[in-house]
């Protein structure tokens, strides 16, 4: 069975249930799709620890987070909407916070998908 897990925003997380996220992957539609037909557990949903001094501070915190996703061996990470961002001009982008993070999971040998339900 392949073990599943979606990464979100801190700040996005105080305003937000998930209920896109979980929908999108229970119904196996958006970027869960990939998923049809295969045997998928979802097993975690949790965020990173913030921005600017807060990210720093809590280094160790997110390491701790980062090395659950192996010692529980999950497959696949998935970064959530929230973890994109908009320029002014409307450009988008991936946090640079999540964006060390995936780099991590990638180095640990995790799989890491941009996207759930947009």
């Amino acid at each position: 069975m392949k073990k599943v897990a979606i990464l979100r925003c801190l700040i996005t997380s105080a305003s937000c249930a998930a209920t896109g996220c979980f929908r999108a992957f229970n119904e196996k539609t958006k970027a869960f799709e990939r998923y049809q037909g295969e045997d998928v557990q979802l097993g975690a949903m949790w965020t990173c620890n913030g921005c600017g001094k807060s990210m720093l501070e809590n280094q160790e915190g997110i390491e701790k987070k980062i090395a659950r996703m192996k010692a529980n061996e999950f497959d696949v990470v998935h970064l959530s909407g929230c973890c994109t961002k908009k320029w002014e001009n409307g450009e988008k982008y991936l946090c640079p916070n999540i964006a060390k993070i995936a780099g991590r999971l990638e180095e640990m040998g995790i799989e890491v998908v941009n996207g759930t339900h947009h």
